[in-house]
Order: structure tokens, then C-alpha cells, then sequence
């Protein structure tokens, strides 16, 4: 799968450690969604991952 849920934790972090120390509302607003996007994604892909894991690889056809 492409995307590392723990990755996308990571970049979480900082958005919502700017956030907090955000001057301008706009800004925090901004911040905090880009957080938010961030955790969205790691469970989206946790799913999917879950998902993957759930159906077995498909078989290549047989060449003649």
C-alpha cells in the first residue's frame, strides 16, 4: 500500500503544534484542518490496509 499511517501521525503533529502558537485565526483555522486532513488519512489507510489484508493476493492468469 502506498502511505504510511504513522507517517501521516507525524506530519500531524507540527501542523497542530503551529496552530496552537497561530496569531491570526486564518491561519490557526488553516492549521488545524491540515491536522485534521493528516489524521483523516492515517485512519483511511489503516482501513484500507485492513481491507487488503481481508482478501487473499490475485492469482496471475496461466500462460499457454
Amino acid at each position: 500500500m502506498a502511505g504510511d499511517p504513522k507517517a501521516c501521525r507525524e506530519n500531524a503533529l507540527p501542523c497542530a503544534n503551529l496552530a496552537h502558537g497561530a496569531r491570526s485565526p486564518e491561519l490557526k483555522m488553516t492549521l488545524v484542518n491540515l491536522s485534521q486532513n493528516w489524521l483523516k488519512l492515517a485512519i483511511e489507510l489503516e482501513q484500507m490496509d485492513k481491507l487488503m489484508d481481508d482478501f487473499p493476493a490475485p492469482v496471475p492468469p496461466k500462460r499457454r
